[in-house]
């Protein structure tokens, strides 16, 4: 029981976190979560992902651009190649790859290189997206360093519509290969609550960030937590 509430708490206070800003629940939750319960990454936290970013995605009523076709192309690459990862990988030794990946898009998403989105830099970034949210539930940060000069609700509307549709995707690829199954949607019923929780509580907090930049203190967290994950994966 103290582990559930601690999951949830995670991810409520995470989901406030990408309702405001665009991005950063399962950047900043999936190393949290693989310390708490190995097994609720990569599935549970995916579900939650995507009931959140079809929330935030409604909510902010911005159009998705035809572009992002690019990085949906990218998906079934990135996907098969994570789909590899985890066929190769027991399960009680994922946390050191997924501290490392987390990790490496904390180190790209803090780059601020100077980067738009246009046809190639979708196509990468939908690819490297695919990898990271089947593999590790945290998608997020590659399409967010294009959008990162973008308004807040452009940022947030495009890289919702697109976490809804990579968070389809990965878990119908879990589902396909065995990785997802009736445990998996047991332990994803607390995280969608904390979900949904952390939605409602963005929505005041839109207007603050929009005015000012927090990515420095989401990165910051997201790169200590990576870290301790790394430390555990590496004692296992």
């Amino acid at each position: 029981m103290t582990a559930v509430i601690v999951a949830v708490l995670v991810v409520l206070v995470t989901s406030a976190v990408q309702g405001a800003v665009g991005f950063g629940m399962n950047l900043l939750a999936v190393p949290v979560l693989v310390l708490v319960d190995p097994r609720l990454v990569p599935g549970p936290v995916l579900l939650a992902g995507l009931a959140l970013a079809f929330l935030v995605a409604v909510r902010e009523r911005e159009p998705l651009e035809r572009q992002l076709g690019w990085a949906l192309l990218g998906l079934v690459p990135g996907t098969a190649a994570a789909l590899t990862l985890l066929s190769l990988v027991p399960p009680d030794a994922l946390g050191l790859p997924m501290g490392v990946l987390v990790l490496l898009a904390v180190m790209l998403s803090a780059l601020r290189l100077e980067l738009s989105p246009t046809p190639p830099s979708l196509s990468v970034a939908g690819t490297a997206s695919g990898f990271l949210a089947t593999a590790a539930g945290i998608g997020g940060p590659p399409l967010a360093l294009l959008y990162a000069r973008a308004p807040g609700p452009r940022l947030r509307g495009n890289l919702s519509g697109f976490f809804v549709v990579t968070a389809a995707v990965s878990l119908l690829a879990l589902v396909l290969t065995g990785h997802f199954g009736l445990r998996d949607l047991r332990l994803s019923l607390p995280l969608v609550v904390g979900a949904l929780a952390g939605f409602v509580a963005s929505g005041p907090l839109r207007s603050v960030v929009d005015r000012g930049p927090t990515r420095g203190a989401v990165l910051l967290l997201s790169a200590a937590a990576a870290l301790v994950a790394i430390g555990e994966g590496l004692r296992s």
